[in-house]
């Protein structure tokens, strides 16, 4: 009985019933008082408006599509953007369906392997992509919290431990995972060390086979690293990726006003900024597929300071509907494409080998 509720609540479409039940739980009690007056304000966008907060989330999904083809491009020369823009929307379809954002990597090595590129070394990119994100992200949060520390120490004194704390985790996770790239005897004993912890607590079964994939992740994880000293520039444009990224995508609260009519200043855009990373630290810590119904109501907690109840409202939907349902069904639709492209391909590549076998054979 608790094994298949289990598999339930871990399945794709109980989480995505539960993101669409939690939103609608949300609207429901942000529109319950000032429905008329928020679709007054939602009235008036325009469809070049639209156009242009999608175009720029596409960027962001571009921006990190490029960081992945500099990764692929040292194996594999022939990877091109287009093939890194579509593992980008596919990782976003994942994390925000799956509790955690934990399906996100898993997608993207299923892609590489439809892409040409083995798990051995996907598994690398995808380690050294994580490394570097999370370190700009981190230095990004710390920069704004240095600019900004005693005005949102002030007005926002009930979020910020919970701010503190996640920062907190993050920088913890970082040290951790410079300290794993760093030392290579470490992370073997840490590993190992988390796995027979793991089996004791009947959390898994076959010790030597985790340990021995395990060991072929961090083979791969090795080379990834013995290569960074030798790929600082590589290193610096993917830093300079994620940076564009965050800006881009922390800064949509702030064109989601300007798009609304809704009186915003240029004056404010760090002070929106520095919401939107709050709002992202205090989501880490909550483990609904795409944070949903909390991500909203922290967004409204937040931006209610610093605009009118039923403006915050307005900029919410209108954020989440861009940030968040977009990536949801334009992820989809990629995903979709890509599947029914790598299968004719494979079909095809099967066709001409059968082929190749058969006139060889008549020969």
């Amino acid at each position: 009985m608790w094994k298949s509720t289990k598999r339930i609540l871990k399945s794709t479409p109980f989480n995505v019933f539960l993101i669409f039940l939690l939103a609608s739980i949300v609207f429901f009690v942000v529109l319950k008082d000032d429905g008329d007056r928020v679709l007054s304000i939602l009235g008036r966008i325009s469809i070049f408006s639209i156009l242009g907060l999608v175009g720029l989330m596409m960027i962001e999904r571009l921006l990190l599509g490029y960081s992945l083809m500099l990764e692929c491009k040292e194996s594999h020369p022939d990877y091109s953007l287009l093939q890194g823009f579509v593992n980008a929307y596919v990782a976003g379809l994942f994390c925000n369906i799956t509790p955690g954002a934990s399906g996100g990597q898993i997608a993207q090595g299923y892609i590489f392997r439809k892409q040409g590129i083995p798990l051995s070394t996907s598994v690398g990119i995808l380690w050294l992509d994580f490394i570097v994100y999370q370190t700009t992200m981190t230095l990004f949060v710390l920069l704004l919290l240095l600019l900004r520390f005693h005005y949102f120490y002030t007005v926002h004194s009930q979020f910020f431990f919970i701010v503190i704390l996640g920062f907190l985790v993050s920088s913890i996770i970082i040290v951790f995972l410079w300290l794993l790239a760093k030392s290579p005897r470490f992370y073997h004993w840490f590993t190992k060390k988390g796995v027979y912890i793991a089996h004791r607590l009947h959390l898994i079964k076959d010790v030597e086979a985790t340990l021995e994939r395990i060991h072929n992740q961090l083979a791969a994880f090795d080379k990834e690293v013995n290569l960074l000293g030798k790929r600082r520039r590589m290193l610096a444009k993917m830093a300079l990726c994620n940076f564009l990224r965050l800006v881009i995508y922390y800064s949509i609260p702030f064109f989601c006003a300007k798009a609304l009519h809704i009186q915003v200043g240029l004056s404010q855009i760090i002070d929106i900024i520095c919401l939107s990373s709050f709002v992202a630290m205090v989501n880490a810590f909550l483990p609904m597929p795409g944070s949903s119904g909390g991500t909203e109501a922290t967004f409204l907690l937040m931006f209610s300071t610093i605009f009118k109840s039923v403006d915050a409202k307005s900029i919410m939907i209108l954020w989440r509907l861009v940030t968040y349902y977009q990536v949801l069904i334009i992820g989809a639709l990629v995903f979709f494409i890509a599947k029914v492209y790598y299968a004719r391909k494979s079909n095809v590549s099967n066709r001409i080998e059968d082929d190749k076998l058969q006139n060889e054979g008549q020969l």
